[in-house]
């Protein structure tokens, strides 16, 4: 009898944590899901903040580059995946961000505009990170060696990060920085 119990508590204990790693990892790629709509949405936000400084600015490259980066959006709404050529795109439209003639013209353009540009490639970066970390958290998981074993990740394709180059465009119009403390007032 004893021994029946033990096999019984043995047995529950083991499909409740089977159960346990399998809605772990739904609840992971549910959030991957989630991070990848939100990266989506701060990508056409900084696409659309560039193009209407490109339009104010008369910035044919910057123009040309925030199509392009649009024009990959749609798909990554309705793909599964973020592959390689949304990522040109991207990175492109940071290349153009950060070139030049967007430099020169950033004096003569509206405050507005460059505002929202940089505040769009703050959240792209954010965005970017938080969907980086999910899909670390659910390749993390799924490569254990129990959760490959029971296959609990089922046919499901694992996650890609997605990797851009999204450091932001430097403004060279904001008040300068003390270097050191010894600098600062009061200090």
């Amino acid at each position: 009898m004893t021994v029946v119990v033990v096999v019984v508590v043995l047995v529950v204990a083991i499909a409740t944590y089977l159960t346990w790693l399998a809605s772990r990892l739904d609840r992971l790629a549910n959030r991957v899901d989630a991070t990848r709509a939100g990266l989506v949405a701060q990508l056409t936000a900084r696409a659309d903040a560039a193009r209407s400084l490109a339009r104010s600015c008369g910035l044919d490259d910057l123009a040309i580059a925030a199509e392009r980066a649009r024009a990959g959006h749609a798909t990554l709404l309705a793909e599964a995946t973020l592959d390689a050529t949304a990522e040109d795109a991207e990175n492109a439209l940071s290349r153009a961000l950060r070139s030049p003639a967007v430099a020169l013209a950033v004096g003569r353009a509206a405050p507005g505009d460059v505002h929202a540009v940089d505040a769009a490639a703050a959240r792209v970066a954010l965005a970017r990170q938080f969907h980086n970390d999910a899909v670390g958290d659910v390749r993390s998981l799924a490569g254990r060696r129990l959760v490959r074993l029971v296959h609990l990740s089922g046919r499901r394709p694992l996650p890609a990060y997605f990797e851009i180059d999204d450091a932001p465009p430097v403004r060279e119009d904001g008040p300068p920085r003390p270097e050191s403390s010894a600098e600062m007032p009061g200090a």
